[in-house]
């Protein structure tokens, strides 16, 4: 005991009295703790004298009680027997002496809407560390290969893990189950296999085996077809023998993956087992491992609850299913709503992509339409700025494709088809599968996502290694350079581009000019660009670009430098107006040379934010007709006290409630004054004021009050 739990662990489980242990997958025809405990456990003791329910509910009041509900993904609130809420978890009362620890998989956690009294503590257990899985992996080898000498398990345990980093299956070793079957493998001299299904097809063939030398063979009455199965199954003997129990198997598991309500995917009765399982195929898996039953019974009734052994099993018996049913695909296609559903069956997809590689072609080029018509897209292809996106849904999309290639690296036949593609780790700029995805869908990119800052490539060494050229259908590009790289962004300005966000890099051909390049983008709505630095001359020809442009929706501009002059005040006086904009709703301006000669009269404007710039006399922040503006930012803005004045007096007068931060503006003593104005007037309503927290200086802030309509 003392190598599993540590004494505080130890001391912790004995400061409970009592210790209830229920199994929720069990206990779907009861929704109260108390009744579950009851029914499920005191009246199942084999007692002569049945303890009450008075006994009962004395324990849980008066002594100190551990209550576990294992299994909450496995329950769903009994129909037409109760309205008490909430209907999502089990209902209980509140005692102070009971603890109650409720074990659940993640999705369902994310599906229950629970508020933070309902929860007082969460703890999510990870997947076997490094650590921990080499100890895994010596215990079991120890076990099966009868170890005495310390140097040869050493040398097992070496061999074996390089063989899984070899077949880049390392990431089953965070798995238990997995890793005992891919060490039995191995200790069997049977091949691993350089994919996952190859990986799980021996794991099937040696449960298979393993459960005919130990139970007999089954009974086979079915007629087969051998052009039916799967050329990667039809190699292994049992598998092609077998191949009905494993169709089956798999229309029990898509069947189960695959419902509306997605309850019990993973858990199901067992009368829908048995609705695709005759019993003695039934009997058959149960044996082999394939499938685990556990079984609860009343006075009248028994009742059962299956599982395939791990979900991946599952997903890949489904792969099975889908890859020689046409009608599956549709159905496929139909489950898979949004974006999340997709990523849902990304190991389905993976499995599919060996078994049936036409099929996954063909699924994928479905999930298109679905994937363009999900929020997330539109909402990520209309974004600019700094998106970090390491764990963005679309990203995962591109990553899923890229196992799928994985799974069949030698096949040219495979083109499955995704718009939206990322570039940004050195790993991926070398990626064998990620230069096929982007060469076979040059013709379907929406969204271009380039992020070479802290690689070794040059952004013409990736334009010429992923052929980027002539992308016609492109929406959005992201790039983010370096400013010791030779940006040829020009290239990659396509005439379709609605979004272009640029992070730092230099212009340094002065022959092509930047906005002559911008101006290709004839339906450009949001720009960004960060951290350019641009010569004097380019700057006033790209200010005077934005000012004539006249469908932007977005538009921010940060920390721009001019190659000649390298403090701000230096640069002349540019001008930018914006007031033809008819559709611009958030402006952003930061840290840009000079002084600006600004003029931001957009009816259309919702949210400006000026920072650290100098702002002319004449410049114009608000007028009489920005009936839409909500909310101003001005943070480090040098601008004179007629500017500043003319900003209140608008303000003052426009109909709707407006909120403004402000700090650091110059002259300090303007600023001073016209601070004191708003907490005096009856207009202004003080949010919070201008203060030093935590080292870190909060903004003056404060909204304009005005009259009820009513």
């Amino acid at each position: 005991m003392s190598n599993v739990l540590s004494k505080d662990d130890i001391d912790c489980m004995q400061g409970f009295d009592f210790l209830f242990l229920v199994l929720l997958r069990n206990s779907n025809n009861l929704c109260s703790v108390d009744d579950i405990i009851f029914k499920k456990i005191l009246s199942n003791l084999g007692l002569e004298e049945k303890p009450s329910e008075d006994f009962l509910l004395k324990i849980l009041k008066n002594e100190k009680c551990l209550v576990i509900l294992d299994g909450l993904d496995e329950w769903t609130h009994p129909e037409m027997k109760c309205d008490r809420s909430p209907r999502s978890i089990p209902h209980r009362n509140d005692r102070k002496k009971c603890t109650i620890l409720t074990t659940t998989r993640p999705w369902k956690l994310g599906v229950l809407n629970l508020n933070s009294c309902q929860i007082g503590k969460k703890v999510e257990i990870t997947q076997l560390s490094n650590n921990s899985a080499v100890t895994l992996i010596r215990r079991i080898l120890q076990r099966l290969k009868s170890h005495q000498n310390k140097d040869l398990l050493d040398s097992d345990v070496r061999q074996f893990i390089q063989t899984i980093n070899r077949r880049q299956n390392a990431q089953l070793a965070c798995v238990p189950l997995l890793l005992i079957y891919t060490i039995c493998l191995w200790c069997d001299g049977i091949q691993i296999g350089d994919s996952k299904c190859d990986l799980y097809i021996n794991i099937v063939e040696l449960l298979l085996s393993r459960t005919i030398q130990i139970h007999g063979e089954l009974q086979q009455s079915w007629e087969l077809s051998s052009s039916d199965i799967p050329e990667c199954l039809a190699e292994y003997d049992n598998c092609k023998r077998y191949y009905p129990l494993l169709l089956n198997l798999g229309k029990l598991a898509y069947y189960t993956l695959f419902n509306e309500t997605k309850e019990n995917t993973l858990v199901f009765d067992g009368s829908i087992a048995r609705k695709y399982l005759a019993q003695d195929m039934m009997n058959f898996t149960l044996h082999s491992g394939m499938l685990s039953e556990s079984t609860s019974k009343t006075l009248t009734k028994k009742f059962s609850k299956v599982s395939f052994s791990h979900k991946t099993v599952q997903e890949f018996f489904a792969a099975i299913f889908i890859s020689s049913q046409s009608d599956a695909q549709k159905t496929v296609v139909e489950k898979c709503r949004n974006v999340q559903d997709i990523l849902d069956m990304s190991k389905i997809c993976e499995f599919i992509t060996e078994m049936n590689a036409d099929r996954m072609c063909a699924i994928s080029n479905d999930l298109m339409s679905v994937i363009n018509e999900d929020e997330k897209t539109r909402d990520y292809r209309a974004r600019t700025g700094d998106e970090y996106l390491y764990n963005s849904p679309l990203y995962n999309i591109q990553k899923m494709f890229m196992s799928c290639l994985q799974e069949m690296p030698e096949s040219e036949n495979i083109q499955l088809c995704l718009q939206d593609f990322f570039i940004k780790e050195n790993t991926e700029v070398h990626s064998e599968q990620l230069q096929r995805l982007l060469k076979q869908n040059k013709t379907n990119i929406k969204s271009l996502y380039i992020n070479i800052y802290n690689t070794s490539s040059s952004l013409r060494e990736i334009i010429d290694l992923f052929s980027l050229t002539d992308l016609s259908y492109i929406q959005k590009l992201y790039y983010h350079g370096g400013r010791e790289k030779e940006a040829e962004i020009s290239r990659i300005l396509f005439p379709s581009l609605q979004s272009v966000t640029l992070l730092f890099g230099t212009w340094r051909n002065d022959e092509e000019n930047l906005s002559e390049n911008m101006a290709r983008c004839q339906n450009l709505q949001y720009l960004y660009i960060e951290h350019f630095t641009l010569s004097h001359k380019m700057l006033e020809t790209f200010f005077n670009f934005i000012s004539g442009q006249k469908s932007m929706k977005e538009l921010t501009l940060r920390k721009l430098h001019c190659k000649e002059h390298g403090r701000l005040h230096d640069c002349k006086r540019w001008n930018l107006d914006l007031s033809q904009q008819s559709t611009l709703s958030k402006l952003v301006l930061v840290q840009l040379p000079g002084r600006l000669q600004l003029n931001i009269s957009t009816p259309s404007l919702v949210y400006v934010n000026l920072r650290r710039v100098n702002v002319d006399e004449s410049s114009l922040l608000l007028s009489r007709d920005m009936l839409n503006i909500e909310r101003v930012r001005l943070w480090d803005i040098e601008m004179s006290a007629r500017s500043l004045q003319n900003f209140f007096n608008v303000l003052e007068n426009l109909p709707q409630s407006v909120t403004v931060k402000m700090k650091g503006i110059k002259p300090e003593t303007e600023y001073d004054r016209v601070r004191e104005n708003i907490r005096r007037s009856q207009t202004f309503h003080v949010i919070q004021e201008e203060t030093l927290v935590e080292g870190r200086w909060q903004p003056f802030e404060f909204k304009t009050i005005k009259p009820s309509k009513e």
